[in-house]
């Protein structure tokens, strides 16, 4: 029986006071579940850049379906869907052809991009080239296919890595984040065992101004980091992983990943446009968790923020949501900003900026049950300016992500975590203000 929330504003409305002025509170809709509970419906364990929307207000989403592995017998499936404020939801589409021997395999983990006339780019990493002696986990590739705006996703993927297994190393790359450059190019960023079966680096591929990939190069010339120039051997050296991805209006890659496979280390670095050499920065010792990764967004005016939840030992019980500020021009972030002062456990944010620089968040809360919480945060007051539940029904919610148009609307997505072999995604969407109350970008509502 499909269960329905109460609406976020039965439960909490309220106007905040920012910088003198009386700002109105957002209002959702009632979250809608948007999967059937027929498989084991997921979004990526780096849940940002899964959903986007386009020019016309159309909301693009991907997420994908399996266990803790995948074979021929239980495949994992990659699936994408849109949304638009007319027709609502169309139809989940299975989109990776992960096949061998007329068997599906599986896709895991998609990232999802818009490019500027509105195409769709979905990536994930696939097991079609694993054996089944390795499990179907021993070979890992970088996979991906497009869909141009009014089009169709092809018959047939882009294999963006080629490593076949050998020389004792397992070859597995994992979890891309595809983002746009605003010179139209498309970049790719991963973490991948290439050159060690142990120790992970990262790797970033980017196409040329009209999206066009040159699937002929090298893994030496997509290579971001080097586990050598950081000890290069266990158990000193960090294997990277995770790595989220923003491009600033310069072009500039930004990338912020953590260190190892349990709590470990959050890092940044910072790649001009062409480039695969960073500086890798450690911004935190021990605060960053492989099952709750940090993401990390770029505002119009250039300032840098990564939001995580902070680890504080290895109990995962006392999580704080942590913003990190870089402020354009700078060369370091400002102090940590805990966004809340509630002392329950707070983790998993995602994280989107708007055109006027207000920093917008999502994560789970504790402090009433487990809850999806949306707020606000205004750099120039220094706080949130809203903080609200999108599920006031406690439930097994994970991994919240969300979206922001170029006209401000807002769109949620995150898990219901129903079983071992059941789990559901959930949809919220903000309402726009009536137009007495509005400003003129509140009422172009798209």
């Amino acid at each position: 029986m499909k269960r329905t929330l109460p609406h976020p504003a039965a439960v909490l409305f309220a106007t905040f006071l920012v910088c003198g002025s009386v700002a109105r509170a957002t209002d959702f809709a009632a979250p809608e579940k948007i999967a059937d509970g027929a498989a084991k419906y997921r979004l990526s364990r780096l849940a940002g850049h899964v959903a986007a929307f386009d020019s016309s207000g159309t909301l693009h989403a991907t997420y994908w379906s399996g266990y803790e592995e995948t074979n021929p017998s239980a495949p994992s499936h990659i699936y994408y869907r849109a949304w638009s404020p007319t027709a609502g939801w169309g139809a989940q589409e299975a989109i990776d052809d992960s096949e061998v021997a007329g068997q599906h395999v599986g896709g895991r983990h998609p990232g999802l991009a818009v490019t500027h006339d509105d195409g769709v780019w979905v990536v994930w990493h696939d097991h079609r080239d694993c054996s089944p002696g390795g499990s179907y986990q021993d070979n890992t590739e970088i996979y991906g296919d497009f869909k141009p705006a009014g089009g169709a996703f092809s018959s047939t993927d882009v294999r963006f890595t080629d490593t076949p297994p050998g020389g004792g190393t397992a070859e597995n790359g994992y979890t891309p984040k595809i983002a746009l450059d605003p010179n139209g190019a498309l970049v790719l960023a991963w973490y991948d065992f290439h050159y060690d079966s142990q120790i992970s680096d990262l790797f970033l591929k980017t196409s040329d101004t009209d999206g066009t990939f040159n699937l002929s190069e090298t893994m030496d010339a997509m290579r971001l980091t080097n586990l050598n120039d950081r000890g290069g051997s266990l158990p000193s050296t960090p294997a990277f992983a995770l790595p989220d991805l923003a491009i600033d209006s310069a072009g500039a890659r930004h990338l912020a990943w953590g260190g190892g496979f349990g709590v470990g280390g959050l890092y940044y670095a910072q790649a001009a446009r062409g480039s695969v050499s960073v500086g890798e920065e450690l911004l935190d010792s021990a605060g960053w968790d492989f099952f709750d990764p940090a993401h990390i967004a770029v505002s119009p005016s250039g300032d840098v923020w990564i939001a995580y939840g902070k680890e504080s030992g290895s109990t995962n019980t006392n999580e704080r949501v942590v913003l990190l500020r870089k402020r354009a021009g700078q060369s370091a972030f400002d102090a940590p900003i805990e966004i809340s002062e509630t002392v329950s456990r707070q983790y998993a944010p995602d994280i989107a900026v708007d055109s006027d620089g207000v920093v917008h968040l999502v994560w789970i809360d504790r402090r009433a049950g487990r809850q999806v919480y949306y707020g606000r945060y205004s750099p120039t007051a220094g706080r949130l300016v809203e903080e609200i539940p999108l599920t006031p029904e406690t439930g097994s919610w994970e991994r919240p992500t969300l979206a922001i148009s170029e006209r401000g609307r807002i769109a949620v997505l995150f898990e219901e975590n129903t079983g071992t072999l059941t789990g559901d995604i959930w949809f919220v969407r903000d309402i726009p203000p009536p137009a007495a109350v509005s400003m003129d970008r509140w009422m172009r509502y798209d």
